[in-house]
């Protein structure tokens, strides 16, 4: 099968260097230098301590016709890439956004592709430009965004490795809710006191700030089982005690976060339900203060 990512960032390399193994693989990048690199080297993923390459084409431009696409850039770049396939004839487009902001911009994109919306519940970091670490192995769920046939789909996605599968889900919604709500008790949080996942829930402090962060989160989505989902948080801050989550490598690296697709989705629908959460409000000013400026390096 011929499949297109849109991106080069952890995400689209990883998706990239497993998916090669069973499908020809085209990764459309912003700039002509990474493509060039992936082209000449191809895709370096580290996991489990072992090393290993794969071969894709890499290009910029979107073009040509794919039996999927795949859309792994962060929700600020999301809207100049659909512009780019507004003039693609009719494909599967499957989305793999952190947070849920761009399900408002699927939802008002007038458009005759299918599209699929996607949970990456694995841990990648980008190396180079040519380069990805496998830093947790998990899987992606994904479904269907309207009504489209999902069966060509559920066919393409069983022929991946071992450690990259993709499960169809019904309940991709709720699946997005309980990422979203994991993402903003752990993101934020370790970008804003640059600490790795795993020290909030070592530090008392730390952990009564992503307790508040959880109830405001849980009241604005209106998710049962609090306790539940409280031990899952925690749960992902152990499995991944050593990690730097996706926000704080933005932060030390001078980007602009994914502040608006987590936080900023939830302080919407907060304001649209008349609910006040001034924890969430004061992460969301404090990323965007930081956003603003030039971080050092996380030590």
């Amino acid at each position: 099968m011929n499949i297109g990512i849109i991106g080069g960032g952890a995400i689209g390399l990883l998706c990239a260097s497993y998916l090669s193994q069973h499908h020809n693989v085209t990764v459309f990048t912003k700039r002509n230098e990474q493509a060039e690199e992936i082209n000449t080297t191809g895709i370096k993923r580290t996991v489990k301590g072992e090393t290993c390459r794969a071969a894709a084409h890499a290009q910029t431009g979107i073009t040509g016709i794919f039996d999927l696409l795949i859309v792994t850039v962060k929700y600020h770049h999301l809207q100049e890439v659909l512009d780019e396939l507004s003039t693609l004839p009719r494909q599967r487009i499957l989305f793999l956004q952190n947070g849920m902001a761009h399900l408002l911009d699927l939802e008002n994109w007038k458009t005759a592709h299918s599209l699929y919306i996607g949970v990456v519940e694995h841990g990648a970091m980008k190396v180079s430009d040519h380069a990805v670490d496998h830093t947790g192995i998990g899987v992606i769920k994904w479904g269907a965004f309207h009504h489209e046939d999902t069966a060509d789909m559920r066919k393409l996605l069983k022929e991946v490795p071992a450690d990259f599968q993709m499960i169809y889900t019904d309940e991709w919604q709720k699946v997005l809710e309980e990422k979203l709500l994991v993402n903003v008790c752990i993101n934020p949080l370790t970008a804003l006191l640059h600490v790795k996942n795993g020290e909030l829930i070592t530090n008392p402090s730390y952990e009564y700030m992503m307790k508040c962060a959880c109830e405001e989160a849980l009241s604005i989505l209106g998710l049962p089982e609090k306790e539940r989902l409280w031990s899952h948080i925690v749960s992902i801050c152990q499995k991944t005690a050593a990690n730097q989550s996706s926000m704080l490598q933005d932060i030390v690296k001078g980007r602009q976060t994914e502040r608006k697709a987590i936080v900023g989705y939830l302080l919407k629908k907060a304001q649209a339900q008349e609910i006040l959460a001034p924890h969430l409000t004061f992460f969301n000013r404090s990323l965007e203060v930081l956003e603003k400026k030039q971080t050092k390096s996380f030590e």
